[in-house]
């Protein structure tokens, strides 16, 4: 177990999944993302986070003001298989894009939700017992 499960469990809290935090994170203190992601307390993950960021010459910042990248969103994707369908926030808080812009960015999270759903087990239908 490590700390931020100790922490969720000793705390009984929900985990705000910041994606691109992650990634930007992991690409100034280089470490694996994608094992970032694989270590979560899936059970316990609220809400998911996804945004753009930017780059600069020596690191990269988390800015909400470009669309989400594609390792972003592979980022997502996998959180989504091992989460679930799980409540998702756009962050674009800066260079605010057209509607169609930010429309098309939900339609791309709601995209990998839909399949995150169609992933997951269903329940078996309940059948009447029948005596004969």
């Amino acid at each position: 177990m490590g700390v931020s499960d100790e922490v969720v469990q000793a705390a009984d809290c929900g985990i705000l999944l910041d994606v691109n935090n992650i990634y930007v994170s992991s690409q100034n203190h280089e470490f694996d993302p994608m094992e970032y992601v694989n270590r979560i307390p899936a059970d316990r993950v609220a809400q998911i986070h996804i945004a753009g960021h930017s780059k600069f010459e020596k690191y990269i910042l988390d800015t909400h003001d470009h669309p989400v990248l594609d390792p972003v969103w592979r980022l997502y994707a996998r959180a989504i298989e091992r989460c679930g369908p799980t409540s998702t926030l756009l962050e674009w808080d800066d260079n605010i894009p057209t509607f169609e812009e930010v429309h098309a960015e939900a339609l791309k999270a709601n995209q990998f939700l839909l399949e995150g759903e169609s992933a997951q087990p269903q329940p078996l239908p309940e059948f009447e017992e029948v005596h004969v």
